[in-house]
């Protein structure tokens, strides 16, 4: 999925979760993509009609892992492949592997979190 695709995804995430009718003040919508040779997700939150949104860090992803993606692979099955691992996506993700987990996949995640929060917080900005 393309950076605007991811995003849409993200945006779908947080309509139909609102669309339950949950009993929820906030709602989030996570939608993970890849554009060109980085992957990446989109947070994105609604609070009273208001929306907050932000990209996570970009990773590059190395030429093999993006040739089995292209064909339909799934990035953690790649990753486990890869580093000869088991479970990689639950273990820091590709992003853990390829930092030599100096990152994980939860650490990007929750930058991206505060990020999207920010109109929230800084209401009389936004």
């Amino acid at each position: 999925m393309t950076a605007e695709e991811t995003l849409l995804g993200a945006q779908n995430r947080v309509r139909n979760a609102r669309a339950q009718e949950l009993d929820a003040d906030y709602v989030v919508g996570l939608e993970a993509g890849l554009d060109g040779d980085l992957t990446f997700a989109w947070m994105v939150i609604e609070h009273r009609g208001k929306i907050g949104k932000a990209r996570s860090a970009s990773l590059p992803l190395p030429p093999a892992a993006l040739t089995q993606l292209a064909q339909g692979r799934e990035l953690g099955d790649v990753m486990d492949e890869m580093f000869q691992a088991h479970n990689v996506k639950q273990k820091g993700g590709a992003i853990g592997m390829l930092t030599n987990h100096l990152l994980t996949r939860s650490s990007v995640y929750h930058q991206a979190l505060i990020l999207a929060l920010i109109p929230f917080v800084n209401e009389e900005w936004f």
